[in-house]
């Protein structure tokens, strides 16, 4: 019985002494870290963007036309069939430009 616990304790100590050494040399590796030098940043010359004249417009009434004739092709397309059996009544402007995905 006594047999069992000395080498019991020889396996615990040996075990401590096996992780602490390797957690040493992980830090000693960590530290030594601070003395490789880092890959400078280049250093990149961008070139001053003159800004155009911007020019606002309105949206005009044709572009609602467009607009139809587009929604319409794309339905009649989902659908299979032509645009002469559709007809769009009314349509409306969601109110944010943001993606709803």
């Amino acid at each position: 019985m006594d047999n069992f616990l000395q080498e019991g304790v020889v396996a615990l100590i040996s075990g401590m002494g096996i992780v602490f050494l390797v957690l040493i040399l992980i830090a000693a590796i960590i530290w030594l870290f601070q003395f490789i030098e880092q890959p400078k940043e280049k250093v990149i010359d961008i070139p001053k963007v003159v800004p155009a004249q911007v020019t606002t417009h309105e949206e005009e009434e044709t572009d609602d036309l467009e607009l139809v004739a587009v929604i319409t092709a794309a339905i009649a397309a989902q659908l299979n069939t032509s645009t002469d059996k559709l007809q769009v009544r009314s349509f409306r402007k969601i109110g944010s430009n943001r993606s709803r995905w």
